[in-house]
C-alpha cells in the first residue's frame, strides 16, 4: 500500500513539478477502525430510545463495529519554504474537527504554509493543530486509542499565524496570534486568541487566551529505563461565558499520568490515568471523573491493534446501568485497529 500511494503522489507530482520537486513531497497518512462494547451499561436502545451511552470525550462512542476515520497528509518543502495540507474524514474526524457541525473545510484537519525566516526562526500560517495538551486527532499519534477528557474540553486546531523560536540547545518557544477557540470557517467577531509555548526537551509549558476562555498547559516527561517511560499533562481552562461549544462548565481542571512499557519491538502497554474536575455546573457541585485506561499496542508491519479497557467513575450519575438506572459509573472495552503508511 505504501509503494502503491507512493507511486501515484510522485507520478501526479513529476507532471506538475519535475523529478527534481517531486523528491521534495512526502505522502503519508492511516485508517482506523474499532470494535465497543459496555460492560455494565446497555449496548442497544435503552430508556425510551436513547442511545447507548458512552463517555462524550472518548471519540469510540458507538457499540459494535464502527470507523475511525482516514488520514491523508501531503506536505512539500524546499531550502526555506513548504506546506503541509492534511485532510480528515470520518465520524472520528467529524467529531474532532467539527464539534459546532460546521460544513465549510469539513475535512481539513490542517493546512499551513510555513517560512523558515532564518536558521532559528519559522512563520507558520493556516490551520494547524494545537499546541495545548498531549493527544492529537490522529490516533497514530497516541498511545490510547480513546481520548481524554481534556483533549475534548480544550482546543484542538487553530487557525492563525505562529512563530516557532529555537532559542539554544535547550529552549525553543512558540508565539501565535489565532482566531478564537473553533473558529476555522471565517472569523466575524473581530476577536483574536493570542498564545505561546516554552520548551525544554519534553517539558513544555502553554497558554492560550481570548475573549471567552483561556487555557494553562504543563507537559513533562521522563524515562524511567530503557524500557519505562512516563509523562504527564495538567491543564487548567477557563470559559468567561460558560457552555462555550458544548462545554459542560464554566472551569475545569485536569491531571494525567501516561505510564508505558515497552516489552518488545512489537508489544507495548500504556496506562492513562486522567482526573478531571468541572464546576461549576448550573446550580449543581462540582463534577470530578476519574479515568483509568489501560491500552496495549501490538505492532504488525505498519498495523497496530489496541485493546483497550477503559472505566469512567464519576462523581455524580451521568452514565446508566443494565438495569436502566443512573450510575456514576461506566466500563468498556475497544479494540483498535490502526494502519499508518
Amino acid at each position: 500500500m505504501k509503494n502503491f500511494f507512493t507511486l501515484i503522489a510522485l507520478s501526479v507530482l513529476s507532471l506538475s513539478f519535475g523529478q527534481d520537486e517531486a523528491s521534495k513531497f512526502n505522502f503519508s497518512g492511516s485508517v482506523d477502525a474499532y470494535w465497543r462494547s459496555n460492560i455494565n451499561s446497555p449496548n442497544d436502545e435503552v430508556n425510551q430510545g436513547t442511545l447507548p451511552y458512552a463517555p462524550p470525550s472518548s471519540f469510540v462512542n458507538t457499540p459494535g463495529f464502527s470507523l475511525g476515520m482516514a488520514n491523508l497528509v501531503a506536505s512539500y518543502e524546499d531550502e526555506s519554504v513548504g506546506f503541509v495540507a492534511d485532510l480528515a474524514y470520518g465520524p472520528r474526524a467529524d467529531q474532532a474537527i467539527n464539534p459546532n457541525g460546521a460544513t465549510n473545510n469539513a475535512a481539513i484537519n490542517q493546512m499551513y504554509m510555513f517560512w523558515k525566516i532564518t536558521e532559528n526562526t519559522t512563520a507558520t500560517m493556516g490551520r494547524f493543530n494545537t499546541f495545548i495538551g498531549l493527544e492529537r486527532i490522529s490516533p497514530v499519534e497516541n498511545f490510547n486509542y480513546s481520548m481524554s477528557h481534556a483533549f475534548t474540553f480544550g482546543p484542538r486546531n487553530h487557525n492563525g499565524l505562529m512563530l516557532d523560536f529555537k532559542l539554544n540547545n535547550n529552549w525553543d518557544m512558540k508565539l501565535a496570534v489565532m482566531n478564537p477557540m473553533e473558529v476555522t470557517d471565517f472569523n466575524n467577531s473581530g476577536h483574536y486568541s493570542v498564545g505561546g509555548q516554552i520548551t525544554n526537551g519534553r517539558f513544555k509549558f502553554g497558554y492560550v487566551r481570548s475573549q471567552r476562555s483561556s487555557f494553562i498547559d504543563i507537559i513533562g516527561g521522563f524515562d524511567l529505563s530503557s524500557k519505562i517511560q512516563m509523562d504527564f499533562n495538567a491543564q487548567f481552562a477557563n470559559y468567561k461565558d460558560g457552555m462555550l461549544s458544548g462545554r459542560i462548565a464554566d472551569e475545569y481542571t485536569s491531571l494525567s499520568i501516561y505510564p508505558q512499557y515497552t516489552a518488545s519491538e512489537k508489544m507495548s502497554w500504556g496506562l492513562r490515568l486522567e482526573y478531571i474536575a468541572f464546576g461549576p455546573i448550573a446550580d449543581s457541585d462540582v463534577l470530578n471523573v476519574l479515568t483509568p485506561t489501560l491500552t496495549a499496542n501490538y505492532k504488525v508491519g505498519g498495523l497496530t491493534i489496541k485493546p483497550e479497557f477503559r472505566i469512567d467513575d464519576s462523581s455524580q450519575e451521568i452514565f446508566i446501568n443494565n438495569d436502566g438506572n443512573g450510575s456514576g459509573s461506566l466500563s468498556s472495552f475497544v479494540l483498535g485497529a490502526v494502519y499508518s503508511f
